[in-house]
């Protein structure tokens, strides 16, 4: 049986994004588990306390579910590699991330990949990508997984979506990793230090 996660931000002495990670879940439970009830966030997160950033990792499945509290320590990214793959599915936040392991693998001289399908920019191993272009921050209008950080963004206009291939990405200026734990311009490169 498949399992799922969800990793939750908390920062400024609470939750971020939980309806949002509560639809998720919903969808989730109705494509895979529709005879059983969804998991209510509200109810299960732990009562934690304080200013500094911590991620909740929720797995679960249908019958059960474990959580993991633990202080955010974000990563270095200073390298990421373009990779085509047309095999790769990920609509859903799965646990087993084997597919995805796989390709970042083939690259170990860099620090993640941005993944190619159908020749349209997606996501990278982590984390949906949104590109500045000197005066607003773009995401793929093609994704893989579609992050609660990326739907929060584009509900309240501080990004917009388009359509982007590989030989646009010259036409902007750097390139932001963003997911639940990170905002636009928090892991940020030029766009240069796309290969």
């Amino acid at each position: 049986m498949s399992r799922f996660i969800e990793s939750i931000c908390f920062k400024d002495n609470r939750y971020q994004l939980i309806d949002l990670h509560q639809e998720r879940i919903n969808a989730t439970y109705s494509q895979f588990f529709p005879t059983h009830s969804p998991i209510k966030l509200r109810s299960i997160l732990p009562e934690i306390s304080g200013n500094e950033k911590r991620k909740v990792r929720l797995i679960y499945d249908s019958n059960q579910h474990k959580i993991e509290v633990q202080l955010y320590k974000q990563k270095n990214i200073d390298s990421l590699k373009l990779i085509i793959d047309h095999q790769i599915h990920y609509a859903y936040k799965y646990e087993d991330r084997n597919q995805i392991n796989r390709l970042l693998h083939q690259f170990p001289d860099f620090d993640d990949i941005i993944v190619i399908v159908d020749n349209c920019i997606t996501d990278s191993s982590y984390a949906n990508l949104t590109f500045w272009n000197g005066q607003k921050w773009v995401t793929p209008s093609t994704y893989l997984l579609n992050g609660v950080k990326r739907q929060h963004l584009l509900n309240n206009h501080k990004i917009i979506e388009s359509t982007i291939h590989p030989e646009d990405i010259q036409q902007f200026e750097k390139v932001s990793l963003i997911n639940a734990m990170l905002d636009p311009g928090e892991l940020c490169l030029d766009i240069n230090k796309i290969s």
